[in-house]
């Protein structure tokens, strides 16, 4: 999964890098091609995630994080994600430990 989320889904990483995440959204539009690979991430985890589950495997893996990093990468600028699928990304994203890691103070850019 994670292999796949930093290689396979370029388009949105080049778009939606983490500064958009940890620094300053953009209200840039996403291309026509990161689009795709929108719609390509959203699939996978259609097909991954139960509906309504707190987890991909179960048990809370860095999986789950990442791919909730993925997500929010389009939720925090505002593109259009699955209402599912932006509720994991919350849920992973309220996790005490990725709190301490969002919460981190980063040099200025």
């Amino acid at each position: 999964m994670q292999a796949w989320l930093r290689s396979d889904l370029m388009p949105i990483r080049q778009e939606r890098s983490t500064e958009v995440v940890f620094y300053q959204p953009t209200a840039v539009p996403l291309s026509a091609e990161a689009g795709a690979s929108a719609d390509k991430l959203f699939a996978a985890a259609d097909a991954l995630l139960p509906a309504g589950a707190e987890n991909l495997f179960g048990d809370w893996c860095i999986a789950d994080t990442d791919l909730a990093l993925m997500r929010n990468r389009l939720v925090l600028t505002g593109d259009p994600v699955p209402d599912g699928l932006a509720a994991y990304a919350r849920r992973q994203w309220q996790r005490p430990s990725v709190q301490s890691w969002v919460q981190r103070e980063r040099p200025p850019l």
